[in-house]
């Protein structure tokens, strides 16, 4: 008589393969849930705003005004960062001013990218607050060295505004 396997033991080698991939498979589902929502930074909301340009916006290597709303604060500052779609650097291009009316802010012209940068290129527009001590060791860096390039925010920063433009082929600089 030869030996034959019995029922339980092949229900039992099934089972057990059903529980191991149903834990991978919701395994994997928390994992994307955790990328989708944790490996890019969130824009907290506030009172801030970029009016224009607007999003996907198509802009020449100057981009003439930004305008937006929310008030200039009395403690720290408004920055106006400029990050290339795909590029490690975040460079502070300009602190924001309050406009006219007092209730928003304007920043004049700049450049956004280098004549380099090809037409399609994507850049994010992204308004930082800097708490004071940060807004202090801004200042000096941008007066005694020039534009300030990061990484990523610093600690005391905070995103409260973005807006995503994209380059035309126009690549005459701002005079």
């Amino acid at each position: 008589m030869a030996w034959r396997r019995p029922a339980w033991l092949t229900m039992n080698i099934w089972t057990v393969t059903y529980g191991i991939a149903t834990l991978a498979l919701g395994s994997l589902g928390t994992y994307v849930t955790y990328l989708a929502t944790h490996s890019s930074p969130r824009q907290a909301p506030t009172e801030y705003s970029i009016a224009m340009p607007g999003d996907a916006d198509r802009i020449g290597l100057c981009l003439h005004s930004v305008r937006g709303a929310g008030q200039v604060p009395k403690d720290g500052s408004l920055w106006l960062v400029v990050h290339g779609v795909g590029n490690r650097g975040y460079y502070l291009s300009r602190q924001v001013q309050p406009d006219a009316s007092g209730s928003g802010w304007t920043v004049g012209s700049l450049q956004v990218g280098n004549a380099a940068s090809p037409e399609g290129q994507q850049y994010e527009l992204i308004l930082w607050r800097l708490d004071e001590r940060v807004t202090d060791v801004v200042n000096h860096v941008f007066t005694a060295e020039g534009l300030p390039i990061f990484v990523g925010p610093p600690q005391g920063v905070t995103a409260v505004a973005h807006t995503t433009v994209v380059r035309t082929a126009d690549k005459r600089p701002c005079s």
